[in-house]
């Protein structure tokens, strides 16, 4: 009898995706929104992180890449009047975004962190633009 079923999973990648899609817009996007501009000198990193703290980030340059992490751990408690939990609820949640920006000098890189906004300051290395090879189009 189960020969006779169609085993075609295509349906059930739409209900996954539709539930998927649904709760990550229900519940918030599970990125954060994040602007690069490239400058003559540098690149401007602005990334919104509202409802963080600047001990909830961790931001590293490593071998030409940007990572920007943040997590946050929160703990809701409601108590009877002998110090009984009625209710305790945990949530915690991670973010985590990558970009590749290759030439950075690293020991110059600025950072700052102002009412959910993280603002970076990369320098571009000197020299950096005479390793570019530019390429003649026929």
């Amino acid at each position: 009898m189960a020969n006779l079923i169609s085993r075609n999973n295509d349906l059930m990648d739409m209900r996954d995706g539709f539930f998927d899609n649904f709760f990550s817009n229900f519940m918030g996007n599970d990125n954060f929104q994040v602007d690069i501009k490239e400058k003559d000198n540098s690149y401007e990193v602005t990334a919104d992180l509202p409802g963080f703290d600047k001990s909830d980030l961790n931001v590293t340059y490593d071998d030409g890449v940007l990572t920007i992490e943040a997590t946050r751990n929160d703990v809701t408690e409601d108590k009877d009047e002998e110090g009984n939990f009625l209710r305790r609820e945990r949530n915690s949640s991670s973010y985590r975004r990558q970009f590749m920006l290759k030439g950075i000098d690293d020991e110059k890189i600025d950072a700052s962190f102002k009412d959910g906004v993280l603002n970076l300051n990369l320098p571009k290395a000197p020299g950096e633009d005479e390793d570019k090879k530019k390429i003649d189009i026929k």
